[in-house]
């Protein structure tokens, strides 16, 4: 699978949001966003399949921890379209990450244990046209 971005050295806390937009390939397959340490430790594995392998539009969510995957989750929602525009925020909090695409909200434990996402990569059948790290909105006093 085709490595659109990989972003590494990040700090991102909890509350911390991942904006990511683009723009699917007409013949999509899948694409992948995944979050965590780096490409060991991952702790969400983020992988809307178009037409992949057996799949037939599915969200595929897992994680990785000391390179070894966990059990796949799959979603009962499938919000994206072959050639269709892509718009997913990944909300970082303590215990889970809070996923909202299209309109459709999720939210997957964080199995790994991680404080720090500081790993991003983005691959596939995606042209990536915004990736943007949004900290969380101050609390009025």
């Amino acid at each position: 699978m085709e490595t659109k971005l990989i972003a590494t050295h990040l700090q991102l806390l909890h509350g911390d949001t991942v904006l990511v937009n683009g723009r699917c390939w007409e013949d999509a397959k899948s694409f992948v966003v995944n979050l965590g340490q780096d490409c060991e430790n991952v702790v969400l594995h983020f992988n809307p399949r178009f037409n992949y392998r057996t799949d037939v539009n599915v969200i595929v969510c897992n994680f990785k921890k000391l390179g070894k995957w966990g059990k796949e989750e799959r979603l009962n929602f499938f919000p994206f379209e072959q050639g269709g525009k892509v718009k997913i925020s990944f909300t970082f909090l303590s215990s889970e990450i809070k996923v909202l695409a299209e309109g459709h909200e999720y939210t997957f434990p964080n199995r790994v244990g991680l404080d720090v996402i500081s790993y991003i990569a983005v691959q596939g059948d995606i042209n990536l046209r915004v990736l943007k790290l949004v900290p969380p909105r101050p609390v009025d006093e």
